[in-house]
């Protein structure tokens, strides 16, 4: 099947974040995606894709019956 092997290949003609995005979807739905609507999904997250920090680390910490968390984000700055 087609998207299986879309998947599975590590082709550099094949988009990065299409193969990633099927890799995430059950093979059955994603063999109903046509290319305009794979297009437009990757207009729509690319902005996230482009803005998510390059380190991103969550520590919890126990106060009492409540838990707090620090999160310490590192990106370039654009």
């Amino acid at each position: 099947m087609f998207i299986k092997r879309l998947i599975k290949k590590k082709s550099p003609r094949i988009d990065p974040f299409i193969r990633t995005f099927f890799a995430r979807i059950p093979v059955k739905t994603a063999a109903t995606f046509t290319n305009v609507q794979l297009a437009e999904l990757k207009r729509v997250f690319k902005h996230y894709i482009i803005h998510t920090p390059g380190v991103n680390i969550r520590v919890n910490i126990p106060f009492s019956k409540k838990r707090f968390y620090v999160t310490l984000l590192l990106s370039k700055n654009k």
